[in-house]
């Protein structure tokens, strides 16, 4: 968040793109957390990432009910591929994007205790 609003402030789309890949990565250290939580060795790929929290939610019914699955491939289609790769994410659209990756670390802290 502190990229983002340091993005708005000088009004660098260099640093609106940096701040969306941040919020990808924080995603994607996130599912890593879970995984090692849950027992699992660290991940090889985003598809063995992918596999293993499919897994996950198979067997624990809150995580498939918070949307792990699916919250993890959207925020990396909007922020990684829109925001960081494209540049084609306006400072609202980011900012709507990066907050649901505030959402997600709360949530995933809660699986995480």
């Amino acid at each position: 968040m502190e990229e983002y609003y340091k993005a708005v402030r000088e009004k660098d789309r260099i640093k609106l793109r940096d701040a969306c890949e941040k919020g990808w990565l924080t995603t994607v250290k996130l599912i890593d957390a879970l995984l090692v939580s849950r027992g699992y060795k660290p991940v090889e790929s985003h598809s063995d990432r992918r596999s293993k929290l499919w897994e996950i939610q198979e067997k624990e019914e809150k995580i498939k009910r918070l949307g792990f699955y699916d919250r993890p491939g959207a925020r990396s289609y909007w922020l990684h591929v829109q925001g960081f790769y494209e540049g084609s994410l306006d400072e609202n659209a980011a900012i709507i994007e990066l907050t649901k990756v505030k959402e997600f670390v709360e949530d995933v802290k809660l699986m995480l205790i």
